[in-house]
């Protein structure tokens, strides 16, 4: 259950629009220091993202001070060397950076505001890295609230899989002040294997990020009809899998997701159903405000929302062909994949999968 720490902060009046931050004196980025591994770290939300955050800037030496979650039992999970505190508020005063890894809108409006919440006890010269994918509308708003403390916000998205989060293979989208970006680069390094800045207009990480989402959904509902047909043609699906590996049909979801659904079970490679609807509602808005059709998008939406309806919100977010198995009574699950594993390898700047442990034929 959502806990707020606090009341909301009165809106402000302005029109939102998706643009360029606001101008303003650099006096106080002139005494910026870039991070390093002194430099006090707190993460507020301690789930998936908010864990593999820890534990990466813990192993490579990094002063992760504090952490917090509204649920206790996450904390469980994070390194012994992080002390353990109650509020948002508290784990700012314990740093000088703050990662916030939290699922959805309600929950960062939930830490950001009220006199337990970020806002309430952030001051000049720190920094606060969101990496919830959330409304860009609302990052606009606190980065203006951020900027009137003293201190500096970067919206930071990230892209690419729990274990390659796991493994410190995860891209990171960034934006915001490019002077900012560069001094907590450090941080950044230690726990992905980019940093992609995508300049300082309030929004463009957020809008790459769930655009990356609503295509991963369509090719995951593609990708299931394309392996169901190849199981009715009598093709044997290691063969069907591998020939489309070498065509123009092949992608990062048939390359990453395939295997997930071999091996059957859970359909999950560590993100819910919940999330992945959360991120296409959150384009669907986009596309309401920008007035762009996205009939694909909205036909994904309505596939993962049915899918949701039947197999519960926790379900794996790579469910949806699991609905055309129960469907025909056919099975997409085939052997060797059980030890199946992958990494990332950035070529040209692109990604690129590299294999480890399927089983020979």
């Amino acid at each position: 259950m959502l806990r707020t720490f606090g009341g909301r902060l009165s809106r402000l009046s302005r029109s939102l629009r998706l643009g360029p931050i606001s101008s303003e004196p650099q006096l106080q980025l002139r005494n910026l220091a870039t991070a390093t591994k002194d430099t006090r770290v707190g993460v507020i939300g301690c789930g998936q993202v908010g864990n593999a955050i820890c534990h990466n800037l813990t192993r490579k030496g990094y002063n992760v001070v504090a952490a917090c979650d509204t649920d206790a039992s996450k904390l469980d999970a994070i390194p012994s060397s992080i002390e353990r505190l109650g509020t948002p508020a508290d784990v700012v005063k314990a740093s000088e950076v703050i990662f916030t890894c939290l699922p959805k809108p309600p929950n960062v409006r939930a830490v950001a505001e009220g006199p337990d919440g970020i806002l309430g006890s952030l001051s000049k010269g720190q920094v606060w890295i969101d990496h919830s994918t959330t409304e860009f509308e609302q990052t606009e708003i606190y980065m203006e609230e951020v900027k009137k403390l003293g201190g500096h916000m970067l919206e930071s998205p990230i892209t690419g899989g729990l274990e390659a989060l796991q493994k410190g293979q995860m891209i990171a989208l960034v934006g915001g002040d490019k002077a900012v970006v560069d001094a907590v680069q450090p941080l950044f390094d230690a726990s992905y294997s980019k940093t992609f800045y995508v300049g300082d207009t309030v929004g463009a990480a957020m809008v790459i990020k769930v655009m990356s989402n609503s295509l991963c959904c369509v090719h995951v509902i593609a990708m299931g009809e394309a392996l169901m047909m190849g199981k009715r043609a009598n093709i044997d699906l290691r063969t069907f899998w591998e020939g489309i590996r070498l065509s123009v049909g092949n992608s990062y979801v048939w390359e990453t997701a395939a295997p997930v659904i071999f091996n059957g079970g859970s359909y999950d490679p560590g993100f819910s159903l919940s999330l992945q609807n959360k991120d296409l509602q959150l384009g669907y808005d986009m596309a309401r405000k920008f007035k762009v059709p996205m009939e694909m998008h909205h036909m994904a939406l309505g596939v993962y929302r049915r899918a949701e309806y039947q197999y519960g919100e926790e379900a794996g977010c790579y469910i949806p062909p699991k609905g055309l198995e129960d469907a025909l009574n056919e099975s997409l699950q085939i052997p060797g994949f059980e030890k199946w594993g992958y990494n990332i390898v950035i070529e040209e700047g692109s990604l690129n999968i590299r294999h480890e442990g399927i089983q020979q034929e």
